[in-house]
């Protein structure tokens, strides 16, 4: 547990010493934030509710959302694919340490500074615009949220890996990775809640995991289902974490079979 401590405790440096590239994060997830809160709100303006969402509920899903995406949609995918396509990962293998393990402290590191970051952000935002934000009345609600984004990480962590993992195959799955992560933040309810979607795509997407990384635990938040409901949405969280968990270590020693064969 130590050596994943310090690993945790270095990646944090990593990030805050490269400033840069965290503004820039954070520019683009401010942009994300604003525009989106300006769309709902200019669309429910005069309006009592949309989709079933009053309008206190739909700009504190945006709100929230905004933690959500820097907290659960922080990741190292990127660094996985260049690892593998430059053989850098050889490295780690050879090291003590299991390489998931590594990279989910590395990718902790990251997610709490982007978090800090965007609860800032939300902060000046609720301060110089008087942005309303609904606060859950129950505290059970606090606790099937904070497992459901718990879940939500881990299971967006595996996601990633394993199209991550495709670069042991082909050096081009850089772009499979970024489509990828686009059609996962539609289908996860970034961008708008799921409910605005028709039906049939509606029930197709609750087939996938996508809707579990942030539609469903923002509904949570805003207690749009009941304690029941709740507890069921974590069974299915943790049927995909561990469904995904198997797939991943499944891929994992099949490409390193392959990663072998090559360096051989």
């Amino acid at each position: 547990m130590n050596k994943y401590l310090l690993v945790f405790s270095t990646g944090l440096q990593n990030v805050l010493q490269r400033r840069s590239s965290l503004i820039m994060d954070r520019v683009g997830g401010i942009a994300v934030l604003l525009t989106l809160y300006y769309f709902w709100s200019s669309l429910l303006s005069g309006k009592d509710e949309f989709a079933g969402y009053t309008r206190i509920q739909m700009l504190s899903y945006v709100l929230v959302m905004n933690l959500l995406r820097a907290f659960v949609f922080t990741g190292r995918g990127w660094e996985l694919v260049s690892e593998i396509a430059s053989g850098r990962i050889s490295s780690w293998l050879l090291r003590p340490i299991q390489y998931e393990g590594y990279s989910l402290a590395l990718d902790l590191s990251q997610k709490v500074v982007h978090l800090a970051a965007a609860v800032l952000e939300v902060g000046v935002l609720l301060l110089l615009f008087r942005a309303p934000l609904y606060w859950p009345a129950h505290a059970s609600t606090w606790g099937f949220f904070a497992l459901g984004v718990a879940m939500s990480s881990l299971i967006y962590f595996q996601i990633e890996f394993l199209v991550a993992s495709v670069a042991f195959w082909t050096s081009e799955s850089g772009g499979p990775l970024f489509c990828f992560d686009l059609f996962l933040q539609f289908a996860a309810g970034l961008f708008f809640p799921l409910d605005v979607l028709p039906s049939s795509l509606q029930t197709a997407l609750r087939l996938t995991p996508f809707p579990y990384i942030v539609f469903f635990p923002l509904n949570v938040y805003l207690e749009r289902m009941s304690a029941s409901e709740a507890g069921g949405t974590l069974l299915i969280q943790l049927f995909w974490l561990v469904a995904l968990y198997f797939a991943v270590g499944f891929q994992w020693r099949r490409g390193l079979r392959v990663f072998a064969a090559e360096g051989g």
